[in-house]
């Protein structure tokens, strides 16, 4: 067997992005290419930002490799480092150890830094990016692909309005909806939404349909597990104006539609998904435009109130059950 080519592995890398799953991914890839030449159980240090000392990274960095070809030195959380300690890595980094795979992995880190600016200069730097928040279907489509099960995207989308935009806490819903469907390759979307409404934890967009539908019993109820779940009472507020905005809209368009494509104008108008655009056109149906427009004066004077107000939670209540009841 030929031995595996590393000659394009980076003395130094700087893995950033805000998103720990991608980050803790990227960094298990570098793992796996090394470990097919390192043995890893005796060439492997990793080190906490919060506690390190950078002469304590570059002294492991500097050792040289036991009974193997490469050492790997992982730096989890460098940005909780220190400008000093960091600038002290950037002096390794312009002489690094040929024989060491040193990895710092941070969630921000400012470009302007020399830590920055050295490892770049190597080619080491990689930024993971979340998903644009249209392609999060996608990207769970994906997700599936990588576990050997396929989903269509309208069921991608039920699971990314259950869960929310969180690539750890969908990567846990889609390990629990494979588990509960077994064997099958192929998931549908009447199964994900099966799996989301008996493990997925309360979705702010549940709550929202209840408002949008005036459904007052489900919206307080939605409301509450909501906030016991740990929302902010102001978040949910915010959502909820946006929704409200969005219905005014579809309210216009249904007025004006003429030829039956008010679905395909609300999606391409608001953003969203024809069958979600669908949702909302059934909702707005539910209100007259100055409905709508008045419940988007009352939130303004609510959200003044919740501002002041010793229980800004029974403020919003009120608003809730006046939007239902109008």
């Amino acid at each position: 067997m030929a031995a595996p080519d590393l000659s394009d592995l980076k003395p130094v890398y700087l893995i950033h992005g805000p998103e720990e799953l991608l980050l803790e991914q990227a960094v298990e890839r570098l793992k796996r290419r090394l470990s097919a030449l390192a043995d890893l159980d005796f060439n492997l240090d990793v080190f906490d930002g919060d506690t390190a000392l950078p002469e304590d990274v570059i002294a492991a960095a500097n050792t040289l490799p036991f009974m193997s070809d490469r050492r790997l030195v992982i730096l989890r959380k460098a940005d909780r480092m220190s400008a000093d300690a960091l600038g002290i890595l950037a002096d390794y980094a312009a002489d690094p150890n040929p024989d060491t795979t040193l990895v710092l992995v941070a969630s921000k880190i400012a470009r302007n830094l020399r830590i920055f600016k050295k490892i770049d200069a190597l080619g080491g730097v990689a930024e993971y990016k979340a998903p644009a928040k249209r392609d999060y279907a996608r990207t769970v489509v994906g997700m599936f692909a990588d576990r050997g099960k396929r989903v269509g995207l309208d069921a991608a989308e039920v699971l990314v309005r259950a869960v929310g935009y969180d690539l750890r806490r969908l990567s846990v819903e889609i390990d629990k909806a494979i588990s509960f469907t077994g064997d099958e390759a192929t998931l549908s979307r009447d199964e994900i939404e099966q799996v989301m409404s008996t493990t997925a934890p309360t979705s702010i967009f549940d709550f929202l349909d209840a408002l949008g539908s005036r459904n007052c019993r489900d919206a307080m109820r939605l409301l509450s597990a909501l906030l016991d779940e740990g929302e902010s009472i102001h978040g949910v507020h915010a959502m909820s104006v946006r929704h409200i905005r969005n219905l005014l809209s579809a309210r216009a368009l249904l007025e004006r539609d003429e030829d039956g494509s008010v679905t395909a104008l609300i999606s391409r108008e608001i953003g969203v998904r024809e069958w979600q655009a669908r949702n909302i056109a059934t909702q707005a149906r539910r209100f007259s435009s100055e409905e709508l427009v008045g419940a988007l004066l009352s939130a303004a004077e609510s959200e003044a109130r919740m501002k002041t107000s010793r229980d800004p939670r029974l403020v919003f209540e009120i608003w809730v059950l006046e939007v239902c009841g109008r």
